[in-house]
């Protein structure tokens, strides 16, 4: 590529920019979105999405990454590891969008209620965060389907994975910190934001001792099972996650049967619970595993990690909504 081609695809990548930022601003200066502003969702999926990809990749790996994104020459396997890079962050914004909104409902539901029309203003404002994680997932999409593309013109299938260089301990460990730092802020700055008296105390939730049991427990002694293969760990939180979802559900069916509020409620402290500790060891166990370690020398996750990693968010959102369907349904019958 000469000079000149060279000039002319930075012009277009330029002029997709601009556009691009055209658009955001006028949809931002429309007032459309006036009423769907989180901060603290934002602050966690930002920040958190930036921690977890630095418990996977290597800062070299980062800043190719970001290099070949900006349309900069590279080799196929390079091009390659890029496009994992990206397709994992955009994955890990995804499932974390998902989880901030479980964390503002969880503390939703451990601060006071002026009202059925309150609680329930506070609630759907916690549903926004998964929205913030679903677009945020589609625009890192877009240049892991750009550079997998063009990796792709005229060169063979996904050959061996470059060699990592060694241990990357520092990004690792800055990761895992980072996001325990982001983690602890976002609690610490919602808990404060609404007012106490809830009837499901925050601490109860998040500390569920019998949902971090079932799903720690269970994803353990399945990824035994399965070995080190690829995509155990992810099997092991995504399964337990769904089959705790579903647990719940019945609990909160028999608590109906039994008009038992009380009963209802530990339901959907276990509903909530157990995604929190299914999402958390999706992030922070098995997508790391997954993005160190490709045992069959392939660049891309298996089938079934990648179904995983698009269902159970969505799934643990519906159980989401319907678990705030069954907290007003209680007020109303109670009211």
């Amino acid at each position: 590529m000469n000079e000149h081609d060279k000039n002319r695809v930075r012009g277009r990548a330029a002029v997709r920019w601009l556009i691009a930022a055209a658009f955001i601003a006028g949809v931002a200066l429309s007032g459309l979105f006036a009423g769907m502003a989180n901060r603290a969702g934002l602050f966690f999926l930002f920040l958190g999405t930036a921690a977890s990809v630095l418990t996977g990749f290597s800062r070299s790996e980062i800043r190719e990454a970001f290099r070949l994104a900006a349309g900069k020459s590279g080799t196929p396997e390079a091009r390659r590891e890029a496009a994992s890079f990206w397709e994992a962050a955009a994955r890990n914004a995804w499932a974390l969008g998902v989880m901030g909104s479980l964390l503002n409902f969880t503390v939703v539901l451990g601060g006071g209620s002026g009202g059925i029309a309150d609680i329930s203003d506070r609630m759907i404002q916690s549903f926004i965060v998964t929205f913030y994680g679903l677009v945020l997932a589609v625009l890192l999409l877009v240049p892991a389907m750009k550079i997998s593309g063009l990796a792709g013109n005229g060169e063979p299938g996904p050959g061996p994975r470059p060699s990592r260089g060694g241990p990357f301990l520092f990004e690792r460990v800055t990761g895992y910190v980072l996001f325990a730092v982001v983690l602890g802020l976002t609690v610490l700055s919602l808990v404060r934001s609404v007012p106490p008296g809830g009837p499901l105390p925050a601490a109860e939730v998040m500390l569920h001792g019998p949902a971090a049991l079932f799903i720690f427990g269970g994803s353990i002694a399945l990824a035994l099972f399965l070995g080190t293969g690829r995509g155990a760990w992810t099997f092991g939180f995504g399964m337990t996650g769904l089959a705790a979802l579903f647990l719940g559900l019945i609990q909160t069916m028999f608590g109906f049967v039994h008009t038992d509020i009380k009963e209802i409620s530990a339901a959907i402290a276990f509903i909530i619970s157990s995604s929190l500790y299914a999402l958390l060891g999706l992030v922070l166990v098995a997508a790391p595993l997954e993005d160190r370690k490709r045992p069959d020398g392939g660049d891309q996750p298996g089938r079934l990690s990648r179904v995983l990693w698009m269902a159970f968010p969505f799934v643990a959102f519906i159980f989401l909504v319907l678990s705030w369907i069954l907290v007003i349904t209680p007020m109303k019958r109670t009211g």
